[in-house]
């Protein structure tokens, strides 16, 4: 529902492989204001619900859109969608770039954008990621195909693998030239 506003929006948007020019970049930034404006008046939704779709492009920093929020006045419920928002984008196929591995976008989301985000709700979705991620098969950046063994939930985005071919151990953590490029 937070995205339903984008129906509003240009198709020509959406089939560009090509960066957004600023008016295109400020049309975007008009969905959740469509989207809100969508479901505002729907009795089966609850208020908290109907504001988070207004906020969930806003930033703890005060950075987003459409309007700048500060902590204080961010819903719990936009901080959520907010963080679930970003995972989504960066770990689906685009035109315009390839999905990231969730390892590595949790990575960016914790480090690039610290700050922007409320770090509990990002815990939190580590967390689960953490728990359905042991036993699975990844690729790493050298082309290595790995099992995920170990995570340490002190580095959590960097676990221990055991390397298919050799049945080497990495960690991740520690070799940091390496990294989970894709889940198998």
């Amino acid at each position: 529902m937070a995205d339903c506003g984008m129906a509003k929006l240009s198709p020509r948007i959406f089939n560009k492989t090509t960066s957004l020019t600023v008016e295109e970049n400020k049309e975007i930034h008009n969905h959740p204001i469509f989207s809100y404006k969508m479901i505002k008046d729907s009795s089966i939704i609850k208020d908290s619900v109907k504001l988070a779709i207004l906020e969930h492009h806003g930033r703890l920093d005060g950075t987003g859109y459409p309007q700048t929020i500060k902590t204080k006045s961010m819903h719990v419920f936009s901080k959520i969608i907010a963080v679930a928002d970003v995972f989504h984008a960066m770990t689906s196929e685009r035109l315009y770039r390839k999905k990231q591995s969730p390892f590595k976008v949790m990575e960016m989301i914790l480090h690039d954008d610290f700050g922007k985000f409320d770090l509990a709700v990002v815990k939190t979705l580590l967390s689960g990621l953490a728990n359905f991620s042991i036993g699975s098969k990844v690729k790493l950046n050298n082309g290595s195909i790995a099992e995920i063994v170990f995570i340490d939930p002190s580095s959590q985005t960097r676990p221990l693998v055991k390397v298919v071919d050799n049945e080497q151990i990495i960690n991740l953590g520690i070799n940091r030239e390496l990294y989970i490029e894709e889940i198998l």
